[in-house]
């Protein structure tokens, strides 16, 4: 009984990690279900990896990324589930819409008590916009860097090239 009441050991820092549109150099905690804090699986990418089994890290940054490129009302029986930043993508710049983009982030990672909002990054380019967030994983006492992209042509989500 008090295997169960002892907790993991500390993980080592992570050095960085790009979640979406690169690879991540960001290592499993811990490789199985028996010492992780959260288990879930994925079928995103599963053709490249052969795994749909996901734990900690990757997997909080799995559900950062459903609730990024899920817009507000596609998600039946929660229509305030999702991003806002789709609809602005079209919008001109301005440092009106950056507070807006940054709250949205707020928002959204404000909804994961496993997570909590360092520092927020907002970049245009000539398709879209790019948020890069700083985030303190709880459990782990770990900042990590996480990048989410939105495209005005992107037409598949979850085009990532990364293991999340």
């Amino acid at each position: 009984m008090s295997d169960l009441l002892t907790s993991p050991p500390v993980p080592t820092p992570y050095t960085s990690a790009t979640v979406f549109g690169s690879k991540s150099n960001t290592p499993n905690l811990y490789p199985n279900a028996s010492t992780s804090y959260f288990f879930g699986f994925s079928t995103i990418d599963t053709e490249k990896t052969g795994e749909t089994k996901l734990y900690d890290i990757q997997l909080i940054n799995r559900d950062l990324l459903n609730y990024f490129y899920t817009r507000v009302g596609e998600r039946v029986m929660r229509p305030d589930f999702g991003c806002l930043i789709w609809e602005w993508l079209m919008d001109p710049m301005t440092p009106l819409l950056n507070d807006q983009i940054v709250a949205e982030c707020q928002r959204i990672v404000s909804s994961d008590s496993r997570l909590t909002l360092l520092d927020t990054q907002v970049y245009t380019y000539e398709n879209g916009i790019r948020v890069e967030l700083t985030l303190l994983y709880a459990p782990w006492n770990v900042v990590n860097s996480f990048t989410a992209t939105f495209e005005q042509r992107q037409t598949n989500y979850f085009s990532a090239d990364s293991e999340f």
